[in-house]
This record gives structure tokens, sequence and C-alpha cells, in this order.
């Protein structure tokens, strides 16, 4: 991953092409983060965009438990979760052989809690479940939050969306020193090369061969 750095110097390129040091890091990070955060917020339904993957194994999910509020509130271990894709449960300390996969729903039914979550509904930023009358071990698979850039050092969460970010920096920061026009032109600038790195996301994804399926393998999980 480029870090921070490379669309900041981007930016400063285009802002001050003579190099007298006008634009500090520390001056164009603001602006930065909000063309980081309309970045990924426009592509929120492209999990290329959105960010990597992640996997987190909650234990000894408490009998009873109907949500995981909990864990998606701030410091809690699914803080940075924007979506969940997949959800696994086993009885708590078994063996990962024991994980079964979760459906998810788009509404919950009634019922009383059985030995086993089941099914999961997502709704406003959480998740929920009927609730177990055991303790469960459960491995959520999800998309993660672009967390805010706090350094020119830090990593973008994504490759390819240096030269994105600068163009869209600069923008941002023309159009605040009220150079609209120009600020119009480097925002148009960067729409334009976010289409293309779409394109290639497309491309990319297409490109994917699938092999058959292995003998055995569990209902509704996909095999590359």
């Amino acid at each position: 991953m480029q870090p921070a750095q490379t669309a900041i110097a981007r930016a400063q390129a285009l802002l001050d092409p003579s190099g007298q040091g006008l634009f500090s890091a520390e001056r164009l990070m603001p602006y930065l983060n909000i063309a980081y955060s309309t970045l990924r917020d426009e592509g929120m339904t492209m999990r290329t965009i959105t960010a990597s993957e992640a996997v987190v194994v909650l234990p000894a999910v408490a009998p009873g438990t109907r949500d995981l509020g909990a864990y998606v509130a701030p410091g809690g271990m699914l803080a940075n979760m924007a979506a969940p894709l997949a959800l696994r449960e086993k009885p708590a300390g078994a063996d990962d052989g024991s994980y079964t996969e979760m459906a998810r729903v788009a509404e919950l039914d009634p019922a009383l809690p059985s030995e086993t979550l089941g099914v999961f509904e997502w709704r406003g930023g959480n998740v929920y479940f009927p609730g177990a009358t055991q303790a469960v071990d459960l491995e959520v698979r999800f998309e993660q939050i672009w967390p805010a850039l706090q350094s020119p050092e830090q990593a973008l969460a994504a490759v390819g969306i240096a030269s994105i970010l600068g163009y869209w920096t600069a923008g941002l920061m023309a159009v605040a020193m009220r150079e609209q026009s120009l600020g119009t032109q480097y925002v148009a600038e960067a729409r334009h090369l976010l289409f293309q790195w779409l394109q290639r996301q497309v491309l990319d994804a297409q490109a994917i061969t699938l092999r058959p399926r292995p003998f055995g393998s569990r209902p509704g999980r996909q095999w590359l």
C-alpha cells in the first residue's frame, strides 16, 4: 500500500508547481481526509473500494446474546466493521471443524432461543440474531471501514488510489482558497481517474477463474 504522503505530494505538485513549500502536509491533511472519506462513501457497494476484508473470532459469546452491540461499539472488536459478509458459529471451545455457517435474513422471525444462533440480520450498523441457550464462538468476516489518516506515513487502504486522492485533495484545497474553477477541474480529474480505477477492478474480478467446489464443502461457500 502507498503512504498518504504519495497523495499529498501529488496535491502539492498541483497546487504549488514552483515548489515554494506553500502547502505543507499538515495543511493538506484535513482536505486529504475529506477526499478519503468521500472516496470510501461513494464506493461503499464496491468491496474493492470500501477496504480489505477481515476475519475476527468472538470467543464465548454469552448465552442469550441477541446482538453484537457491545462488539461494534467504539473500542470493540468489530468497531471498524462496514458490513458483515459471512458469519459462522460453533459451541464455545469446540474445534474449528465444528463451525457451521449462519444464514443472513432480511428480518428475524420471533423465535425462542435454541442451542445455535442459526441466522442473523444486519440492520442499522448492528448484527442481530435470536440468541442461543449455550455460549458460542462466532467467526465474523466483514468489510472494514477506512479509518481517518493520522499522518503522512500511514498506508492508504487500497492500492492505486494515491493519484485520485492527490487530485481530489488539490481540488478541495483550491475551492477553499476560492479558486473555484481550478478546484472543479481537479475534482473532475479525480473522478475520471476513479472511473478508470473502477474499470480495472471490474476487469480484474472478471479474470478470476473459479475452480470446482471440493467434495463435501459447505453450502453457500464459494471456492476460488
